[in-house]
């Protein structure tokens, strides 16, 4: 029931792992791009383009036989579901967390660093940013994964984190989406369309980064609960000192 909410209601269901993400962020993206299609096609040379694949030889002739065919913007279904493809595989919102250092800067400064001072080790931030992927496997996943059967850290507030961060990574592919697609609108002459499309953007970038701030709050009850249980605390503290 959860992954067919995840597919077709993606705004309204919660992911309870990683897994759950992934499905929702391409349920999202999928939707957007074949909103934007029925835009685009308001562009001559876009709806040339669209209506010639559809009515293309034998595909043409099968997608005549679907009811209401001509006003369901099937090229537009296909483009939706191949952008989604894209964006799962490539897993979007990673490299767009790569390429603006949104994930690493959140693991350092609102997670590890905090950690080290709540355990009481001593690690220069230097040293927690290069062992960064490895101190969250050894200090803070290990104890707060959605994959774990059973977290030290309540499952409520992990799931309530994954779901803050689904919405980052919404808004972070819903800006890159839109900002593609206000490239093709002005491309084709079409500078309204193009504008209001980067209108999109911008409004998903101020909506990202006011989302982005919350999250601390939510990292912030899960280190609590790692730095509460005493034998968690000590392995953390020795791992860190250990660097």
């Amino acid at each position: 029931m959860g992954d067919l909410l995840n597919l077709f209601l993606p705004f309204v269901s919660t992911p309870r792992n990683y897994s759950d993400v992934l499905r929702k962020l391409a349920a999202c993206v999928f939707y957007e791009t074949y909103l934007i299609t029925f835009f685009l096609r308001d562009i001559p040379a876009v709806h040339d383009a669209f209506r010639a694949a559809e009515t293309y030889g034998r595909l043409g002739a099968f997608i005549k036989v679907i009811p209401h065919s001509d006003s369901l913007n099937i090229a537009g279904l296909v483009v939706a579901f191949g952008v989604a493809l894209l964006t799962f595989v490539i897993q979007l919102h990673d490299r767009v967390s790569d390429l603006l250092g949104i994930r690493s800067s959140f693991d350092v400064n609102e997670i590890l660093v905090p950690l080290a001072q709540k355990v009481g080790a001593t690690l220069p931030i230097k040293e927690i940013t290069l062992h960064r992927d490895r101190l969250m496997r050894e200090v803070f996943y290990r104890y707060a994964s959605s994959r774990s059967t059973e977290p030290l850290v309540d499952r409520h507030d992990i799931e309530h984190a994954l779901g803050r961060w689904t919405w980052l990574w919404v808004l972070i592919e819903t800006t890159v989406i839109f900002l593609v697609s206000a490239g093709i609108a002005g491309a084709f002459g079409s500078l309204q369309m193009g504008s209001w499309f980067l209108l999109v953007s911008l409004l998903a970038v101020f909506l990202a980064l006011l989302q982005r701030r919350r999250l601390g709050s939510y990292a912030r009850a899960e280190i609590e609960a790692i730095a509460a249980d005493p034998a968690a605390a000590a392995s953390v503290r020795n791992t860190f000192n250990a660097l």
